[in-house]
């Protein structure tokens, strides 16, 4: 697993938890409102997966989980392996993942090695490819990883960055339908930082915003909740 950053105290990223956050490189997605631009994008130094053990040895007791983020952490053939010696130095295990490959998302949750997802829900289904910056999504294999969280993480949330270019013309019932059951999503606000992949974009404002949670409450979701406004 290509780890390219590491974020040695973060208090947002595990909710109620201080934790690591490890970042991979490869990702199947261009979103354009991606922060991670940079590391995607761009040749970057890999980090020792061996001196990333020996600074979690320091932090065990200081710290509760770590995550690993990306990119796209699943795309990387030995993730459960890293995740495996990371949870055995007593950690909880985070995963931030897009949900293209529900087969390992899985595997991972039968093997009891994740405690807690996080998954992008990019947007309703005819403009999610759009929305990720690429030409085709298998939104089947979206839906998949939707159902095996909600029915097998121990702990989970989902989340879309609204950003206005994308979600102004989100199909809110069709948006529905792909996260109907599930009990936490985050309306996220977008900021436009320098390592996005595309300059320029802009938020939605905060009233949009709520418009949008508040149809997903009414139609029955369990907890929306506007993140960053």
């Amino acid at each position: 697993m290509a780890i390219v950053g590491i974020d040695k105290l973060s208090l947002l990223d595990y909710e109620d938890k201080v934790s690591v956050v490890l970042f991979s490189k490869a990702c199947n997605f261009r979103c354009p409102f991606c922060h991670n631009g940079d590391s995607v994008l761009n040749a970057q130094e890999e980090l020792s997966f061996d001196d990333i053990l020996a600074f979690l040895k320091t932090r065990v007791g200081l710290v509760d989980a770590v995550v690993f983020t990306g990119g796209e952490p699943t795309l990387e053939p030995d993730l459960e392996v890293k995740m495996k010696a990371v949870k055995d130095l007593g950690f909880l295990i985070k995963l931030d993942t897009n949900g293209t490959d529900p087969e390992l998302l899985e595997k991972l949750l039968d093997d009891k090695v994740v405690d807690y997802v996080a998954m992008d829900i990019k947007n309703s289904p005819s403009l999610y490819a759009e929305t990720c910056g690429v030409n085709f999504v298998q939104i089947e294999n979206i839906k998949k990883s939707i159902a095996i969280i909600m029915s097998k993480a121990p702990d989970y949330e989902f989340r879309t960055t609204l950003v206005k270019e994308f979600h102004e013309r989100m199909n809110y019932d069709a948006f529905f339908e792909l996260i109907k059951g599930a009990k936490k999503l985050f309306l996220q606000r977008f900021v436009d930082r320098e390592g996005c992949i595309k300059k320029g974009l802009h938020d939605v404002d905060e009233l949009e915003a709520a418009k949008l949670r508040d149809y997903l409450l009414s139609k029955g979701l369990e907890f929306v909740t506007l993140r960053g406004y």
